[in-house]
């Protein structure tokens, strides 16, 4: 599969999802996905709680105020992610991926990122083998992997909609200073 196999499926006529909106969409093709391919698909308790795929590999790092979760990726594997309940960035550290949001399809590249707003959940096909890490807000400093993921993350929707963590989107402001000095060394 390729970035343009995804754009292909994520505008599926035969799947009838081509105007669904992207919630829906992506719970179809989720659901079509894992009817096919289920003897093959990791599920835990059900869909209600976060998956750590098999052919993934995980290590979890705690600091004061952060948590921070660097995934290994085999090429090759195709799946879904949670649902995220707050905004964090995203760094492709090695590797190449095509992920497909409510922002369409797009493919990255290592070394890279990208900024995952609320209510964000990907449909990804890594394309080589990949390091990901991403930066999650902890104010809270729990240490608890399944407390971390009930707050962070959801698996499903309603969840998502009834959590009690609203936070804006990103917003970048520019260093002004570093502007000017950019802005100066071009007019010389």
């Amino acid at each position: 599969m390729s970035k343009n196999e995804l754009e292909k499926l994520w505008q599926s006529k035969s799947l009838g999802i081509e105007h669904l909106p992207y919630r829906e969409k992506v719970e179809v093709l989720q659901n079509t996905f894992t009817k096919a391919f289920e003897d093959k698909i990791d599920i835990n308790n059900n869909g209600k709680s976060v998956v750590y795929p098999q052919a993934t590999k995980y290590n979890h790092y705690f600091s004061d105020g952060l948590y921070v979760r660097e995934m290994f990726c085999e090429k090759n594997y195709f799946g879904f992610t949670v649902i995220h309940n707050t905004a964090n960035p995203l760094f492709l550290m090695k590797g190449k991926v095509a992920f497909a949001s409510e922002d369409g399809v797009e493919e990255l590249t290592a070394p890279t990122f990208i900024l995952t707003k609320p209510g964000t959940k990907r449909v990804c096909y890594w394309l080589e083998d990949s390091v990901i890490v991403t930066v999650h807000p902890n104010p809270d400093g729990l240490t608890d992997l399944d407390k971390i993921e009930e707050k962070m993350f959801s698996c499903n929707w309603d969840q998502y909609d009834n959590n009690d963590i609203k936070q804006d989107v990103w917003e970048m402001m520019e260093h002004k200073e570093y502007q000017k000095k950019i802005k100066n060394e071009e007019d010389k």
